[in-house]
């Protein structure tokens, strides 16, 4: 079983995936595999989220369609 995590703790170490877990929010611990979901959070949505709605919704209302480019967001 010990020759089985270590085989596993270098197949990880060796991953060239693994420094983009860091780009997401995820508990300690957690290996999440679940596909039918919209996936862990990537970490820039939170303050791309705040700023979208305290700048754009919060301070420029409804100017934000054309400020914001809310208008032509369905074909971006």
């Amino acid at each position: 079983m010990e020759a089985t995590r270590e085989t596993a703790r270098s197949l990880d170490a060796a991953d060239p995936l693994a420094p983009l877990r860091k780009e997401f929010v995820l508990p300690d611990g957690v290996v999440y595999l679940d596909g039918n979901s919209l996936g862990a959070l990537p970490a820039t949505v939170t303050a791309r989220l705040s700023a979208a709605v305290t700048e754009q919704w919060g301070n420029h209302l409804v100017r934000g369609w054309n400020e914001d480019g809310w208008w032509t967001a369905p074909a971006r």
